[in-house]
């Protein structure tokens, strides 16, 4: 494989370096713009090389806290500086949104949820998954990490400084109790979800089958000692596809739901409900989309989840109808309406498809849109800007890719963006949140 150095420019939506050689475009992972670095081209990989020596190194660059970083698919950016990070970040909704619709105001800086001197365990969603042992002394025994970089190959890990403490501890406690019985064939991976208003800690074993003898008798064990989860629930998920959780899930032991608080609103989740992993900066996206919504004014939440939004516009004050496909996270949001005592009319949820949801004749002057990283379905907004013409409309987007296709559509409908705020939900990541506030334009009004 040959081997050339190269000037880094910019980092693509997936975080990594961008590079010019021979009229070509190229992809260098765990670079950093303005590096000079030596890489490796493979013909396999066209448009992407290896980094193999940091010629000239940016004065953002910094030696990786985790020492599984570069191997483990989680993080890609702990090389980076923090404050570094946010910059970058807010640079690549600049870049895209702005190219995508001439005229977009600039987006405002990244707020980070973390201290900037401290970006670690905000992660109170923690996961591991399980595998066996390929080689060496544990070969054919039960390992417990997360996937490689790139593929779907279990490597074991010893740390995760990403996640909440709390949810490590209870996991490689767990994972110590049923690794004494070597391999566990059934075990897919382990979902832990850790309160941040509460001592409360939700685990979730996943597993492809019933657990056998041994699994029963050792989740006895862990659930006997000291250190054992407030809750346990076993998920039966026998296919082999992407998705965490199956469609069974039973609970063992404690409670059906975890509680937590987000702008002064108790939240239940339950073990395969959606919710966001970082607290805090749901704290930051609530206030954003709260704030953006006028006075009294009646509100459609689309893929609404369990009500992160719903909920606390309508205890503001608002009349909010929250639609979500997704049964078991209506549920949830049905029992957090009821725990705070919010009147079923002042929020109402609907289980169903919001493409299908859409296409009746509602009206209402704001709307939210919280899609899933795919975006919006085009019939969704052909729905939303064309017949429901909102006033005001706020999108909360977890990929700016698909925020900036998304709103290309969006201007054709003569609406105006007025502000694009990202929040940094996930350092140490390309990820970004952004919070877009969309109005009518003036002739339209």
């Amino acid at each position: 494989m040959a081997e050339i150095v190269l000037d880094i420019e910019r980092l693509d939506s997936a975080g990594d370096g961008v590079a010019r050689h021979r009229g070509r475009m190229l992809t260098v992972p765990f670079t950093i713009p303005g590096e000079r670095v030596r890489v490796s081209l493979d013909s396999s990989r066209p448009g992407s090389a290896s980094l193999v020596e940091v010629v000239r190194p940016s004065p953002h660059r910094l030696q990786a806290r985790c020492a599984h970083f570069g191997v483990c698919g989680g993080c890609a950016w702990q090389h980076i500086a923090y404050e570094e990070q946010l910059r970058l970040k807010t640079g690549i909704v600049a870049r895209l949104v702005q190219q995508a619709v001439l005229g977009t105001p600039a987006p405002r800086p990244m707020i980070a949820a973390t201290a900037l001197d401290d970006p670690w365990h905000y992660r109170q969603k923690v996961h591991f998954v399980f595998g066996s042992a390929a080689r060496g002394r544990e070969r054919g025994g039960l390992i417990m990490g997360h996937y490689a970089r790139g593929s779907r190959r279990v490597m074991a890990v010893h740390e995760c400084p990403v996640h909440d403490e709390r949810g490590n501890v209870v996991a490689f406690r767990l994972f110590d109790t049923y690794a004494t019985a070597g391999a566990l064939t059934t075990l897919k991976s382990l979902a832990i979800r850790v309160s941040g208003s509460t001592d409360e800690t939700l685990t979730t074993l996943v597993v492809s089958d019933g657990p056998d003898q041994r699994v029963r008798a050792l989740t006895r064990k862990a659930l006997a000692a000291p250190s054992a989860p407030s809750s346990f629930h076993v998920n039966v998920h026998p296919r082999g596809n992407a998705f965490i959780f199956g469609p069974e899930t039973r609970r063992i032991s404690g409670t059906e739901r975890l509680r937590d608080t987000v702008s002064g609103v108790s939240f239940l989740i339950s073990p395969t409900s959606f919710f966001q992993t970082n607290i805090k900066a749901a704290e930051i996206l609530v206030r954003l989309v709260v704030d953006a919504v006028p006075c009294g004014a009646a509100v459609l939440d689309l893929y609404a989840g369990a009500g992160l939004f719903a909920l606390p516009l309508a205890k503001r004050g608002h009349r909010v109808t929250a639609v979500e496909a997704n049964r078991a996270a209506v549920a949830d949001g049905e029992a957090s309406a009821r725990m705070n005592r919010i009147p079923p009319e002042t929020c109402r949820f609907v289980a169903a498809p919001v493409g299908a949801f859409t296409k009746r004749r509602v009206r209402a002057p704001v709307v939210i849109l919280d899609p899933p990283r795919e975006g919006c379905e085009s019939a969704v907004l052909q729905n939303v800007f064309g017949q429901i013409r909102p006033d005001v409309v706020i999108y909360v987007s977890c990929n700016p890719e698909t925020l900036a296709r998304d709103l290309t559509r969006v201007a054709r409908h003569g609406y105006a963006i007025v502000s694009i705020q990202p929040v940094d939900m996930f350092p140490h990541t390309p990820h970004i949140e952004t919070v877009v506030v969309i109005v009518k334009s003036t002739v339209e009004r």
